[in-house]
């Protein structure tokens, strides 16, 4: 419990230059961070339930894998997905859905004070978006350096 209070109370610290940006609200930090701490710890695990074959869930989490993962495309089923299919190579856009066609907001929480703002719901919506995406829930590491992408967004 101790160190979840810790880390809780440097997400704090982390969240006043971020908010003192303009870009992201106090909310928003504050759920990504707590995300970001609990998807750290899950990341730990996961590499020693693999025993190191290859993961790299051990490094930290960087807005380049979370780039990277976020344009990647996925082919099966006879289609091409991508998380950028939807919500466009720019997370700060306006997206649309590429079944429904129905808008989307932006993705990044800089252009969206609605994202981020419930760490619940965040969790809710992954693995949906990941069996679209890759047939199978992402992993601790996919869903932090996502994460770290989206909040690097100014």
């Amino acid at each position: 419990m101790k160190k979840f209070n810790y880390l809780l109370a440097l997400a704090g610290a982390i969240a006043l230059p971020v908010c003192a940006q303009g870009n992201i609200s106090a909310k928003q930090s504050e759920v990504m961070n707590k995300l970001l701490a609990v998807y750290a710890e899950k990341a730990k695990v996961e590499v020693k339930e693999e025993k190191g074959r290859g993961t790299a869930s051990d490094k930290p989490f960087t807005a380049e894998e979370g780039r990277r993962f976020y344009l990647v495309r996925r082919t099966w089923q006879s289609g091409d997905f991508t998380c950028s299919g939807c919500h466009t190579e720019d997370p700060k856009k306006e997206g649309k859905h590429i079944k429904t066609k129905l808008p989307l907001k932006p993705l990044a929480p800089s252009a969206n004070p609605e994202r981020f703002i419930d760490a619940n719901k965040v969790e809710a919506n992954f693995p949906a978006h990941c069996m679209d995406l890759h047939e199978r829930d992402c992993t601790a590491f996919e869903k932090g350096n996502l994460i770290a992408y989206l909040k690097s967004i100014k």
